[in-house]
């Protein structure tokens, strides 16, 4: 019993106390979170540099497409975003919000639409819901009260794919395995900012 103690305090210390925590074999615990994926990622591609900060956020809503009532339920809840962001409750982009809505969005922003099939990583039925860090918690808020039996998946946006899609997710419901193998590190979405007109998010004036 000792023994096992002394290795986990040792444990404990070496991984949270300045130890290196990129190991130099290349296998195993270097890869917690994205040892799914098709090839093994570096361990320093894999942790943010402390230099680093994220400042936009992707919510995903899930639903069954085939459902009517789940199909109902997610459109609801888009429904009543929308409406909240054009009573100027907070700012977030997604499918029906518009240069109407949202006063200062390009009129031909490229607003993802609804998915009514599985889609990339997602293996069921989803929207895109875009949060910029101003409107995080007035966002976050949002959903927990209003997502009724939805689903959600909570990412962050940063030059990271794979493990913005793994390590990094929270989920508000039930969750859901995600298809890995549809994840790309260089993939062009990546690190991109998005809606920069807004000026906000990665493209707020520093």
């Amino acid at each position: 019993m000792k023994t096992t103690v002394a290795l986990l305090l040792a444990f404990l210390v070496n991984h949270t106390f300045g130890a290196d925590y990129c190991p130099t074999s290349g296998k195993g615990g270097a890869y917690f979170t994205t040892h799914a994926t098709h090839t093994e990622l570096d361990c320093e591609e894999h942790y943010w540099d402390e230099s680093d900060e994220i400042k936009e956020y992707h919510f995903h809503v899930y639903f069954w497409p085939k459902n009517p009532v789940s199909v109902a339920d997610a459109l609801r809840l888009r429904d009543n975003l929308v409406s909240s962001v054009s009573r100027g409750d907070f700012v977030a982009v997604c499918e029906g919000v518009n240069s109407t809505v949202l006063p200062g969005l390009a009129e031909d922003a490229r607003v993802p639409s609804i998915d009514y099939e599985p889609m990339g990583p997602h293996p069921v039925g989803n929207y895109e819901i875009w949060v910029p860090q101003e409107y995080l918690g007035k966002v976050t808020s949002f959903m927990m009260l209003n997502r009724g039996e939805n689903t959600l998946l909570f990412h962050p946006k940063s030059y990271h794919c794979v493990e913005d899609h793994t390590g990094r997710v929270m989920w508000m419901g039930v969750p859901f395995n995600l298809d890995r193998s549809a994840l790309n590190f260089e993939g062009p979405e990546c690190n991109v900012p998005q809606y920069t007109e807004l000026g906000l998010g990665y493209s707020a004036p520093e």
